[in-house]
């Protein structure tokens, strides 16, 4: 379990223990440490005393008891007897020792030599290492330290013993020594030593491993103490901790608990019994309660507000998963699914994505994919017309997380545009009539002619055959005239071609020839030769460019003047350009042109829909329709997708 989701009575109870535990360990350390310090210092002191103990015995044997021995005894080199009681300082202080250790048996002491008299007082290894020691470091007299023999401590105090001149006595020259000495310990060794030669040393040993476990005894009798007393001061803690804090914290953890689950209500306030942290922490509580109640109601008012709002939008709206299951609908919408309107979202969606633009699942993948909102017009199977948006909704990352999915059935409107554009062709088509009648009385006038000669007069077969390429040459003309007037007249759904775009304008201006030239108006044509064939409506088209074409014819007023047409490529947008020379457009005449029936034309003259309903078309297209103006002129442009 991670200590994250511990309780904070369990973490507390963990941090005191542990606390408590290094303590216990750290007070027992220090005082294990202080107390083996402690003994080691009483040790070498003892050790010192010892030492200058058997230092006062040699010193007094060399420089009085040996001498007196030696005034007493004056002929005693020249005897066989040597006192080695009274004159040997080794042997006198060993001999010391030993009823020393009889009452303190813990104490060893040893005077030793690598070129001893006596083969007994022959070094060991570490002795000899430490008369080598002193002979390289002879202005040391002492060292002490501790060293482990057989796996037990001992403190050990050694000094080095030098030779002096009362020594060459007995270790210098054998020749000179006492005969008695070398009776009893011959002359292979212990002689031949010079004043100031380091000839052996002397040391004292205590052993540490009693006291140190003495110590180790009392160091852990006193963390078992400490730790024994530490547990019940840690049960006092914990039991205040409980009193305290976690008893007011789990009331608190309760009544949260509660008022999740809806046992508890929210406008509650907790009674406050202290002025202490918990006492602040209990009265932040209430506040926020309070602060949460007044959130909370305010919420519901605003969420019924909404879902009224929601509920009497008369269009469908939803909000859609990303697998296309439906969180919100409102009314409408759940009685679209119950119609199988393929416009919604229905159970089928789920079933099969396919490339089917009307399916509704593949215009959410196109949001998904695109991550941005999408409109798109929709032609139910039944005739009926839909405006489909998608709104998509982000998260943190930049996914698309729900999508607001809105359709409006725009079939009515549909309708009252084809009707309107309807009315403004038919009012075109009345603009153009005296030019229609023109176009047909000029071959009906050959075709007259022709007849009658050929009822009244005598010809050949050439001019008979001539005379009848005039009649169907006029009657081929009437005919595309009328084949022209009847497509541009008749009412169609959006039907979609590969165009071009300079050819629509040729044909459009056939229809103005008549009216262009009975106005003096010359046409220069700019048409981009680059121009591709792109996707349209061409009688839709049609409709638009017609209807700039009469307005430009108009605004130049029965004056002589020019109407510049121009087409060209640009960032992806066909751009067809008409340039009047009229007297402009004001400015509270410029922003009402798009309006529905706003005309400044006389009673009779217009419908006031042509701009408004050539801006539609355009927009159906995905396109863009835009006018400037000034003293010198207008200029229409109508900007259409390549693709």
């Amino acid at each position: 379990m991670k200590l994250n989701n511990l309780k904070i009575s369990t973490k507390f109870t963990i941090a005191v223990s542990l606390i408590l535990l290094i303590f216990c360990i750290v007070f027992s350390t220090i005082l294990y440490i202080l107390l083996k310090n402690r003994a080691i210092e009483d040790a070498n002191e003892k050790t010192m005393i010892i030492m200058v103990q058997i230092a006062a015995v040699g010193d007094y044997i060399k420089n009085t008891l040996r001498p007196k021995m030696f005034e007493i005894l004056p002929d005693m080199i020249n005897k066989d007897e040597f006192v080695i009681e009274a004159m040997s300082a080794t042997h006198v202080t060993q001999g010391v020792m030993k009823r020393f250790n009889k009452e303190l048996k813990d104490y060893s002491y040893k005077r030793v030599s690598d070129n001893p008299l006596n083969p007994k007082n022959k070094t060991d290894s570490f002795h000899s290492e430490m008369i080598s020691y002193f002979r390289k470091n002879r202005d040391l007299q002492s060292w002490n330290g501790i060293i482990k023999i057989a796996g037990k401590e001992y403190l050990i105090r050694i000094n080095g013993i030098t030779a002096e001149r009362g020594c060459l006595k007995c270790h210098g020259n054998p020749s000179i020594a006492p005969r008695g000495l070398i009776k009893k310990y011959g002359t292979e060794s212990g002689f031949n030593w010079k004043e100031g030669d380091i000839i052996g040393v002397e040391s004292v040993t205590i052993p540490l491993a009693v006291t140190l476990s003495q110590i180790r005894g009392i160091a852990i009798a006193t963390f078992i103490f400490g730790s024994i007393a530490l547990f019940f001061l840690f049960i006092s803690l914990q039991g205040a901790f409980w009193s305290l804090v976690s008893k007011p914290l789990h009331k608190l953890t309760t009544i949260f608990e509660g008022i999740v689950k809806g046992t508890e209500p929210l406008n509650q306030d907790l009674p406050i019994k202290s002025k202490d942290e918990i006492g602040e922490l209990t009265a932040s509580f209430n506040q926020m309660a309070r602060h949460l109640y007044n959130a909370q109601e305010g919420l519901k008012k605003n969420s019924e507000t909404l879902r009224s709002t929601f509920e009497g939008i008369s269009d469908p709206l939803a909000l859609v998963n990303p697998d296309c299951s439906l969180e919100i609908t409102n009314d409408a919408y759940r009685e679209w699914i119950n119609k199988g309107i393929n416009a919604v979202f229905t159970p089928k969606c789920h079933e099969d994505i396919n490339m089917d633009i009307l399916c509704p699942a593949c215009f959410l993948e196109r949001v998904k994919r695109e991550k941005t909102a999408l409109s798109e017009y929709w032609e139910g199977e039944t005739g009926q017309f839909y405006y489909v948006h998608l709104y998509p909704i982000f998260d943190g990352d930049g996914n698309v997380v729900k999508a607001v999915h809105y359709v409006k059935d725009i079939t009515e409107k549909k309708r009252m545009d084809e009707q309107m554009r309807r009315a403004e062709k038919l009012a075109a088509i009345g603009q153009l009539s005296a030019g229609i009648a023109h176009e047909i009385n000029n071959p009906l006038g050959g075709i007259r002619l022709c007849f009658n000669n050929l009822i009244t007069i005598e010809m050949d077969g050439e001019t008979k055959e001539r005379h009848i390429d005039v009649i169907n040459s006029g009657l081929g003309r009437i005919q595309d005239i009328i084949r022209q007037l009847l497509e541009f007249s008749k009412t169609s759904s959006l039907s979609i071609s590969s165009v071009s775009l300079n050819e629509l304008i040729e044909n459009v201006l056939k229809l103005t020839d008549y009216l262009i030239s009975r106005k003096n108006i010359r046409v220069i044509k700019n048409l981009s030769s680059d121009i591709p064939e792109i996707m349209i409506d061409p009688n839709k088209m049609e409709q638009v460019f017609l209807n700039i074409i009469l307005n430009a014819i108009q605004a130049m007023d029965n004056r002589p003047g020019d109407l510049t047409i121009n087409t060209l490529i640009e960032n992806g947008f066909c751009e067809v350009s008409f340039t009047d020379t009229g007297a402009g457009i004001s400015d509270n005449v410029l922003q009402n042109i798009f309006d529905p029936f706003f005309t400044t034309k006389a009673v009779g003259e217009g419908t006031g829909l042509g701009l408004s309903v050539s801006k539609s078309i355009v927009e159906q297209h995905n396109g863009r329709i835009t006018v400037e103006t000034s003293e010198k002129g207008t200029t229409f442009t109508v900007k259409l997708p390549v693709t």
